[in-house]
């Protein structure tokens, strides 16, 4: 055998032995995925939270539903720029609920339409009461906040625009006694007076509310699988191609 041939033999050794190591490593992640994604459903499954006259303490762990009452606070609004729903251009739109010791939690109350993936008008709201379920996530700090603009608003209070939220910059423009979590209603938390419709005109609709869904774990398995395959692929296409030339006249 001659030292090109144990040169070429030792590298599909190692490609299908790398292959193979990556296969199982995508298994344990979806083992791994499994249990974190387990526990998750079971935190869903319990009964919500109710937070109707001030902040809890401790604070609903990030993923438990929560139940929030109180009143929708007009003074300030933010668009979540970049959102789509069904494929069209939208924002999400973030409301405060004031809760009667004076404290605020941020509720992302779901999509509307926005051409430019930006400027959206939201539904005017009165002194009207809240009452929203849905599932609390962990308001997080950021190394680097992302930058926040004002929008013109005819909706009776400040209007914001950013990419994402982070706790810091929601501080500063909602000021003290913000809850440390936001709520991301569900579907079925909202009583919305309308349904919101791609290219309609957003300023007579409703936000549409996001489904909240655990992950499942498939992509691991199917990442797997096609690391399984390649290391066949690598190990038997190799030993054909070597019968093929041992077998070719010489």
């Amino acid at each position: 055998m001659t030292p090109r041939s144990l040169f070429l033999g030792a590298c599909v050794v190692l490609a299908t032995a790398v292959c193979v190591r990556l296969g199982f490593w995508q298994l344990s992640r979806r083992a791994e995925k499994h249990a974190l994604h387990a526990a998750e459903r079971a935190l869903l499954a319990l009964e919500p939270v109710v937070v109707s006259e001030s902040l809890p303490e401790p604070p609903p762990a990030s993923g438990r539903r929560v139940r929030v009452r109180g009143q929708w606070d007009a003074s300030e609004h933010v668009l979540l720029s970049g959102r789509t729903h069904l494929g069209a251009a939208g924002v999400w739109l973030v409301s405060g609920v004031r809760l009667p010791s004076g404290e605020r939690v941020l509720v992302e109350r779901g999509w509307l339409a926005a051409a430019d993936s930006r400027t959206a008008r939201p539904p005017r709201l009165a002194d009207s009461t809240a009452d929203v379920s849905g599932v609390a996530l962990a308001l997080e700090r950021s190394a680097r906040p992302t930058a926040w603009s004002e929008l013109p608003s005819d909706a009776g209070g400040r209007l914001w625009s950013a990419r994402a939220l982070d706790a810091d910059s929601a501080a500063a423009r909602f000021g003290g006694g913000l809850a440390p979590w936001i709520v991301r209603a569900l579907p079925e938390g909202v009583e919305a007076a309308g349904a919101s419709r791609p290219g309609g005109d957003p300023g007579d609709a409703e936000p549409i509310p996001e489904p909240y869904q655990v992950p499942d774990e498939a992509m691991h398995l199917s990442y797997a699988i096609q690391w399984f395959g390649f290391a066949v692929i690598i190990a038997a296409g190799s030993i054909a191609l070597a019968a093929r030339r041992r077998a070719a006249p010489r």
